[in-house]
């Protein structure tokens, strides 16, 4: 019986495998042509349009002759057709060192380097000199127009017009600058001349199908550039652009036709693979656009459009730090470009820094006025910003121009509220709430707005109309309506709809935990725990319920079934950044900091370029009071977070710990230059020269603060915190007055107080803060410090007062209670003892409190019970001099003169000043 032939290729059909078959019988032919023939072959294939048949008989040729300069050449140039930069690079260069001449080789050979961005390249090899030919110089003009440069780009175009007034190039270059600069009719006139001398050219054909979309003009944009194909099928950029104009109209599918055929002709066309990224990225493929766009900088480093598609990927894949390296190099040449700027704006605004993106959008917002999205980012900056008049002012301008989008309002909402306007706040998100019924966040907004002007009736009201809208089925909305009926008081209609969302949700957790604020409220932990338990049972691994777990352990004292839920969540989740933290942070509130710092390495050493592992280990080596290690750890994050100026504010005051103050400033520096407007930086750069007794550099800083900031107090106030310093408080008195004119609060009256009672004006010192205090009774920090001034001036009586008043209002006020059993004891008060007795039952450790009852029951006559006292307050402030005094005074009442001797010898040996110095030389003389 005969046997079958095996099939080679299984699944292959058979026209495609007899197509298999006769390839090396087609391809062998070449061998019996002819270079000419070969070359004549070209040519037809390409004025057919049939671009990859050419590209074959040339090759074919080429193998035979490596050094035909013409087929070099000609394939060059068929390259720049298909859009294949590289490849046509490569041949033009191979036919100039063969011997064409520059006039016939670079006007294509500077065209491939406009394709792969190379314009630096162009401007060297193309200089400016009008005995160049036409094309060539027009060459010199794009590249100058895609760098930016348009000033010198407009020059060299005009003078071509000049010598030659109907040149195409010149026209068609004059006329992308007058787009670029939105004058469309003007673009439109040098485009018609460029049309009537060159009918058929296919760049003057696309830049109108390009101005037609800039317009808005798809319609007609589309019949341009399908005009191309007619005149030439294989127009790989003809399909790039109708693909993209697909994708401008969300039109996915016959976007990927497009580029599938362009793909046919030009498989390694850079265009194309930026066109596919475009695509993948509005399709939310944003790995696979991120792969095609590098293959696309890999061969052109400065393709601009990929480098902004790059910027915009990276956002959307997370990586902001990324996005921002690819779009400050794309600002760089075309800095007023509203995408652009728009993302770099986005960017700014994660990060906090709230005036570098409204310095961003202000040049913007008078180039686009009506732009709906920069308006929106404008009004979120200036929200962030706490000016909610300008916010409101965008917002609304940008509702109007978009009346029916739900965020919007929303946004405006939210403004309002800033103002204190919280009816029109609360119709703001109504109308956001009943635009977008899909999404329950403006809802939300709205629920808690009523809730926080308690209108609670209006809340449920409000919630019930959500639940409908959706049908019940978000466990948000019920834990939402839970809240409500909180803030109703009525638990058993709470405890029902936080059930009802677990209903919907078993491991809900917002409603787990509201339903265990119930259960503890009523004295029911066991049935809180079990809930969790049984929410845990579904979920093992959940390290947000194990957490939950242990806190209510934590809450009942179970301190050791608390340790185990947070173990069991880090052995769950071992690689997980937040169980090790909340671990960690455990271990170190229980005294065990080695395990801490363990757990906190092991992580880091296993996730080594993870910044979060790193953050935590640093964190951890600065609770276990290691500073050293937490500055390396925290200098390494630096390195990765570079543009964080958090960051650099913690390694300063890490480098201040330690007693580096160099260190320690440029650190504060960096921290600027990240965010200029990061006023907690200029305030501690000011303290930090004063301390290195830099005060003229400290001025200059705070008079910056002051240009930049003219409407906050903090310039004036720095500056008069300088001028103290030079002790010139008559003129710092000014300064702290503009500074409370901008600012009334606490601090500023206390810096007033100080500077006045310096110049030599106490009773306006005294006058002002009796008001102040007459009208911020509750203000107990500045009542605090005045009442310490009082006793240090040693009027007693009125310090007393003050004091008392502060105990009342905080009676847990350890420094108040001390200092108040002082002021006691040098008035004679019985009361002395008993207050100081309260202090030490708050702070035993404390050795101001040790001190101050030490001296009270010495001064009693309670030697014994001083000495313990003051011997305890030694031990814990040994660098004290009123401490040691004090326990010198008391060795000498015990009888023990000797020991007396030593500690007062030690004490005035150091040579410090302090108020009880003449009185301990007047007691060793006596010893």
């Amino acid at each position: 019986m005969a046997r079958s032939l095996p099939r080679p290729f299984p699944g292959l059909p058979a026209a495609a495998l007899c197509c298999t078959l006769l390839l090396p019988l087609l391809t062998a032919c070449h061998g019996t042509q002819s270079s000419e023939s070969l070359l004549a072959d070209a040519q037809q294939y390409r004025q057919k349009g049939e671009a990859r048949a050419a590209i074959i008989q040339l090759k074919n040729l080429l193998q035979k002759e490596p050094d035909n300069a013409a087929a070099r050449l000609l394939l060059g140039s068929i390259y720049i057709d298909t859009g294949e930069a590289l490849s046509a690079e490569k041949e033009l260069r191979k036919a100039k060192s063969l011997g064409l001449s520059a006039q016939q080789v670079m006007p294509l050979l500077g065209k491939s380097w406009l394709m792969l961005g190379q314009f630096d390249k162009v401007l060297a090899e193309v200089p400016d000199d009008a005995a160049q030919p036409p094309v060539v110089l027009a060459l010199r003009g794009d590249a100058l127009l895609a760098l930016g440069r348009r000033d010198e780009a407009r020059a060299v175009f005009a003078r071509l017009l000049e010598a030659h007034p109907d040149q195409v190039e010149a026209l068609l270059g004059l006329a992308r600058l007058a787009a670029l600069e939105q004058q469309v009719p003007a673009a439109q006139l040098l485009l018609a001349q460029a049309l009537k001398s060159a009918p058929a050219n296919l760049d003057a054909m696309r830049l109108q199908g390009d101005l037609l979309r800039l317009q808005g003009k798809n319609g007609p944009a589309r019949l341009a550039y399908m005009q191309i194909l007619k005149i030439k099928p294989d127009n790989t950029q003809a399909h790039i652009d109708l693909a993209n104009l697909d994708i401008t109209e969300n039109r996915y599918a016959e976007a990927g036709a497009q580029l599938a055929t362009a793909r046919k002709t030009a498989p390694n066309s850079l265009g194309l693979l930026q066109a596919q990224a475009l695509l993948d990225f509005r399709q939310g493929k944003n790995k696979a656009a991120l792969q095609a766009l590098q293959l696309v900088l890999k061969a052109a480093p400065d393709h601009m459009p990929s480098i902004l598609l790059a910027g915009a990927v990276q956002l959307a894949l997370g990586s902001p730090q990324l996005a921002e390296a690819y779009l400050q190099r794309f600002l760089a040449v075309y800095p007023q470009h509203l995408y652009a700027v728009k993302m770099m704006t986005s960017i700014e605004l994660m990060r906090g820094k709230t005036d570098a993106a409204i310095a961003l959008l202000q040049p913007m917002l008078a180039a686009f006025p009506e732009d709906v999205e920069l308006l929106s980012l404008a009004g979120e900056a200036h929200l962030r910003a706490r000016q909610y008049d300008k916010a409101t002012a965008y917002f609304e301008k940008a509702s109007t121009l978009a009346p029916d989008t739900a965020r919007l309002h929303a946004a405006l909402g939210i403004s309002r509220l800033g103002q204190g306007e919280n009816s029109r706040a609360i119709n703001e998100l109504e109308r956001a709430s009943m635009l977008d019924r899909s999404t329950p966040q403006a809802g939300t907004m709205l629920v808690m707005t009523l809730l926080r002007n308690k209108q609670n009736d209006k809340a449920l009201a409000a919630v019930k109309t959500m639940e409908q809208q959706q049908k019940g089925t978000n466990p948000l909305l019920l834990n939402l309506k839970g809240g409500v009926y909180l803030a109703l008081r009525d638990l058993p209609a709470a405890r029902a709809s936080f059930e009802q969302a677990l209903g919907m949700d078993p491991v809900y957790l917002p409603a787990l935990n509201n339903l265990a604020q119930i259960d503890l409220a009523e004295k029911k932990p066991e049935q809180a725990r079990e809930r969790f338990e049984r929410a845990l049972a579904k979920a093992p691994k959940n390290a947000d319920l194990c957490a939950a777990l242990a806190k209510l352990a934590a809450s009942q004292g179970k301190t050791d079934e608390a340790r185990r839920w947070l173990e069991r969540a880090h052995r769950d989740n071992p690689d997980a950044v937040g169980p090790a933290l909340l671990l960690s942070n455990f271990y170190l509130k229980t005294g065990a900091p080695d395990k801490a710092l363990e757990l906190a390495r092991t992580l880091q050493t296993g996730h080594p370029g993870d910044a979060d592992a790193l953050a935590l280990r640093a964190q951890v080596e600065y609770s276990a009071g290691q500073a050293q290690a937490a500055l390396d750890s925290y200098n390494k994050l630096a390195g990765i977070q570079n543009s964080s100026a958090p960051l650099q504010m913690r390694i300063a005051s890490l480098y201040l710990a330690l007693g580096d103050h160099h260190n320690a400033l440029q650190a504060v520096k960096r921290a600027q230059a990240l965010d200029p407007g990061l006023l907690e930086a200029r305030v501690i750069e000011v303290a930090m020269l004063l301390n290195l007794n830099r005060q003229r550099e400290a001025l200059a800083v705070a008079r910056q603060v002051q240009e930049q900031q003219p409407k906050l107090a903090a310039g004036y106030k720095l500056e008069g915190d300088v001028l103290m310093e030079q002790k010139l408080p008559q003129q710092a008195v000014k300064l702290y007055q503009h500074a409370f004119g901008i600012s009334p609060i606490g601090p500023l009256q206390v810096q007033l107080y100080r500077a006045l009672q310096a110049a030599g004006q106490a009773r306006d010192a005294d006058a002002g803060m009796a008001a102040w205090l007459k009208a911020h009774p509750e203000d107990l920090s500045t009542r605090t410090y005045l009442a310490g001034t009082m006793l240090a001036a040693k009027q007693y009586r009125d310090a007393i007062g003050h004091f008392q008043y502060i105990v009342a209002k905080d009676t847990s006020n350890v420094v108040a209670l001390n200092d108040l059993a002082w002021a006691y004891q040098q008035e004679k008060d019985p009361r002395a003892q008993a207050t100081a007795e309260q202090a030490l039952k708050l702070a035993p450790d404390n050795p101001s409190v040790l001190d101050t009852l030490g001296w009270i029951v010495l001064e009693q006559g309670d030697v014994k019970r001083a000495t313990a006292l003051l011997r305890q307050a030694a031990v814990l402030a040994p660098a004290s001099p009123e401490v040691l005094y004090h326990l010198g005074a008391a060795l000498a009442k015990s009888g023990d003169k000797g020991g007396a001797r030593k500690q007062l010898e030690q004490l005035l040996a150091a040579n410090k000043d302090f108020p009880q110095r003449a009185a301990a030389q007047a007691l060793l003389t006596q010893l």
